[in-house]
């Protein structure tokens, strides 16, 4: 990314931390203890050291961003790790999973919770899929190469952030258009945010469906069922095109 070497902390951030800030189930504990070698509090963006304004609303304060390398002993359950990590630290982050020579990168933004004042919420969660750095696609290269801090906005650390958080989601579009680009434009961004949102639903229902099929014995339902398949996977070839 080019991050400065005087963002570098390389600070440890000891498990028990997320225990005492976070209510863990028993499941989230137990994937904490056993996934999770260690994390690390690599960078710190803020104004002073990468020369962008900080950023403040009624809704948002974006005061820093936080780069954090979390060293996985498994690729188990990294995205509900990550969702734990977002919400136990209230700004925002990039978190970089780490296992042997792969990385998986998860981004969401954050804001002021509209029920409990002073509380921050995360939302928007973006999960890259896990990217061998030995080996990464046409696509994989194009999204790690738009990374760079001087191709990012330097408007605001929301904006920067923001755009960051635009690269995922071109990641996740890329991966049903088989082409990785950058919608730079925020009301393009939005209609695409839009398409992609359209893309996992109709996903989501047709692999429902599949699943129905299998275990349909009467043969006119699943006539049926594959008809309304075949219906939903021209809606999503169109919602495909869209991105």
């Amino acid at each position: 990314m080019g991050i400065p070497a005087s963002c570098r902390l390389n600070k440890r951030i000891f498990k028990k931390l997320f225990h005492e800030n976070s209510q863990l189930g028993a499941t989230d504990k137990k994937a904490f203890k056993d996934d999770i070698d260690k994390v690390i509090w690599m960078f710190k963006l803020e104004p002073n050291s990468v020369s962008i304004p900080a950023f403040t609303d009624d809704e948002r304060e974006y005061l820093e961003v936080a780069i954090l390398q979390v060293d996985c002993k498994t690729q188990k359950r990294s995205g509900r790790i990550a969702q734990i990590i977002h919400r136990a630290i209230p700004y925002p982050l990039m978190l970089v999973f780490s296992y042997e020579s792969s990385v998986l990168i998860s981004m969401g933004h954050k804001r002021f919770s509209q029920s409990e004042k002073g509380a921050i919420v995360a939302d928007e969660f973006f999960n890259s899929d896990w990217i061998d750095l030995t080996c990464p696609s046409e696509v994989q290269k194009s999204f790690l190469k738009s990374l760079k801090l001087d191709k990012l906005p330097h408007t605001n650390l929301f904006a920067f952030y923001s755009a960051l958080v635009e690269r995922m989601a071109g990641l996740e579009c890329a991966r049903l258009t088989g082409t990785f680009s950058v919608e730079e434009n925020k009301a393009s961004y939005a209609v695409r945010r839009e398409h992609l949102a359209k893309c996992h639903r109709l996903e989501a229902e047709i692999n429902q469906l599949r699943l129905e099929i299998k275990a349909e014995e009467q043969f006119n339902r699943r006539v049926e069922l594959n008809v309304r398949i075949k219906d939903l996977e021209k809606q999503f070839e169109d919602a495909t095109a869209e991105l």
